[in-house]
């Protein structure tokens, strides 16, 4: 084999394969984890299921939405997104259309962000035992408002118990 046929083998093989297929791959590992840890997450319309710390293998093709849920707190989503790649760069500055052809079918030209998650997730309010059972209609209305003021329970939250104290009485 002479050294022009080898050398056009190699410039075949350069421009047909994406580049940044090559270099990245097309799923990338993100790593996830939450405050409180041992939260369950899934990827929204994927048939999996994940609970925190770990890592996740995502397809760099499209976007993500994952889902948080932990027993006692609210749940919480993540949106991860898909955007251009450095590594597109070496395809055009070569010349490799073909190759960038390549990089946009299989999702090798994009890169995941974030590439780390830490979602903390907000607990679920629950009154304090005292303030269900106290006998007295003013007292509660009070803790409900201090509750509201340091900002342990919404504006909504607190027309919910409101509403359910003075029933009580």
């Amino acid at each position: 084999m002479s050294k022009y046929y080898r050398l056009f083998i190699i410039v075949v093989l350069f421009c047909v394969s994406g580049c940044a297929t090559i270099i990245n791959g097309t799923t990338q590992k993100i790593s996830v984890s939450s405050d409180p840890s041992g939260a369950n997450f899934a990827v929204v319309g994927e048939n999996t299921n994940f609970t925190t710390p770990c890592q996740v293998e995502l397809s760099r093709k499209s976007d993500h939405i994952l889902k948080f849920q932990k027993k006692g707190y609210y749940s919480a989503t993540v949106d991860v997104r898909h955007v251009i790649s450095g590594a597109v760069a070496g395809n055009i500055l070569a010349g490799g259309l073909i190759g960038w052809g390549v990089d946009a079918a299989s999702g090798g030209q994009y890169r995941l962000v974030p590439d780390a998650i830490n979602v903390t997730l907000k607990p679920e309010l629950q009154p304090p035992a005292t303030l269900l059972n106290s006998k007295n209609l003013e007292g509660e209305l009070n803790k409900l408002e201090q509750m509201r003021k340091d900002n342990m329970i919404n504006h909504s939250e607190y027309e919910k118990l409101r509403k359910k104290a003075i029933k009580k009485f």
